[in-house]
């Protein structure tokens, strides 16, 4: 992590619940990072979903608020964060550790990062950073910023991008799953763009088994 960029929580605020999801705010010396955390009934195991350059909590093809109403059933806490300053990628990488902190903070001791687009190389960077995750998943990654893959071995990776993605490249899953170490998985979706909206069924269904198998 750039030695430039340091933050440090001072707080955290819980917001309203609305449906099993609250909002929360982590406060820092760099300013507030908000997120929606849906718990589940046990600690211990959690989901910590990014977003790309644009920020949001939703992910994509509203991937991330699925999880976060089925996952809790399957005894995993979901949480869904935005940046500070999205597209600045020093700043989100520094969100997302400090999201993890505050999983870790409140029992969660395996944790799996998941990040679509820009989102995919903050959760590849970031996990080989926290020794909280186990497993990280890039949806339609890119390439900058994930240069440091092959570090995030033994931890399991599972790759997923649309073969039909004119915004990033398959190619772009393809390099990184070829510079990862074991153990690592592909899927390359044909016809499938960058949102993955055309399977969202199958890109669920994969994600949720990873996280069942990954997080036992």
């Amino acid at each position: 992590m750039d030695e430039g960029v340091t933050l440090r929580i001072t707080g955290v605020e819980p917001g309203d619940e609305i449906a099993g999801a609250r909002k929360i705010t982590i406060a820092t010396t760099r300013g507030a990072i908000p997120l929606v955390l849906h718990s589940a009934p046990e600690k211990g195991r959690a989901v910590l979903c990014v977003s790309g350059a644009m920020g949001g909590y939703d992910g994509p093809s509203m991937l991330y608020p699925r999880l976060g109403l089925e996952m809790p059933k399957r005894g995993f806490a979901v949480a869904r964060l935005d940046y500070r300053a999205p597209n600045e990628f020093g700043e989100c990488l520094v969100d997302a550790m400090a999201a993890l902190t505050f999983l870790g903070g409140i029992g969660n001791e395996r944790v799996a990062l998941m990040g679509h687009s820009f989102g995919g190389a903050v959760a590849i960077n970031a996990g080989t950073l926290s020794p909280l995750v186990t497993t990280v998943i890039a949806l339609s990654s890119q390439l900058a910023g994930a240069h440091v893959v092959g570090e995030l071995a033994p931890k399991p990776i599972l790759l997923i991008h649309g073969g039909a993605d004119t915004i990033l490249s398959h190619e772009s899953s393809q390099a990184l799953y070829d510079r990862a170490s074991e153990p690592k998985t592909i899927s390359i979706l044909p016809g499938v763009g960058h949102s993955l909206a055309e399977a969202s069924e199958e890109v669920f269904g994969t994600v949720s088994d990873w996280l069942m198998k990954q997080l036992h």
